[in-house]
């Protein structure tokens, strides 16, 4: 379950319990097209005193600041997750967009990815940034074949690393894909996600139009 913590002002993928309406669903997922069984890996016992009634709605454990933006333009004030944006500088202190904020509605990304884009040029790294942008808005780009050891995997994950963190590993990532001629051998021997390089590609180009007519 995708989870945000405003205090951190980062999400989170948690493993959790899934709700009791969730589990009363399950046997009817089993026999939709064909019969079939639900087996339960929790007890009575779990079910009935330890599972919530309801999965908590997404909207209370999600990241609104991206959709503020978009309400800004709209005029549509009467909403408080304000904090994040005013941080990054695209809302002021009264809660108005501001010319930063107006140029960081304009991408598709979350507020943090569209500042970072934004002010990039400053810093002579846009392009790094747009792959990175890129990368962080695709499904996952690693995969990890069940007929494979988890050490060889991981040996071959580590030839991305990178000491800065993920976002230079993710970088490592598309730059050699792209030096291989986005070539699908070489996903499957690297083990990672042909379909979500790709997209991100698509996506940098994308961006990158964008970014040229804000710039």
């Amino acid at each position: 379950m995708k989870v945000y913590n405003p205090r951190v002002r980062a999400e989170s993928l948690l493993v959790s319990p899934i709700s009791k309406a969730s589990a009363h669903q399950r046997p009817g997922s089993a026999g939709r097209t064909q019969p079939g069984k639900c087996f339960r890996l929790y007890t009575e016992r779990s079910f009935n005193n330890d599972l919530q009634p309801q999965t908590y709605p997404e909207i209370l454990r999600s990241n609104l600041a991206n959709t503020v933006p978009t309400l800004k333009k709209l005029v549509i004030d009467d909403f408080r997750a304000l904090e994040v944006l005013n941080y990054l500088g695209a809302l002021d202190d009264e809660g108005n967009l501001t010319k930063l904020g107006e140029i960081m509605s304009k991408f598709p990304l979350d507020p943090q990815m569209s500042k970072m884009l934004v002010v990039s040029p400053e810093f002579n790294f846009s392009n790094e940034i747009l792959s990175i942008s890129s990368m962080l808005s695709v499904p996952n780009c690693y995969i990890r074949p069940r007929d494979q050891a988890e050490k060889a995997v991981d040996e071959v994950k580590a030839r991305f690393g990178h000491i800065d963190g993920d976002h230079h590993t993710l970088l490592n990532v598309y730059h050699a894909y792209k030096k291989n001629n986005e070539d699908a051998s070489w996903c499957y021997d690297n083990f990672v996600n042909n379909r979500a390089l790709k997209s991100a590609i698509m996506f940098d180009n994308s961006l990158f139009v964008s970014w040229l007519g804000l710039t």
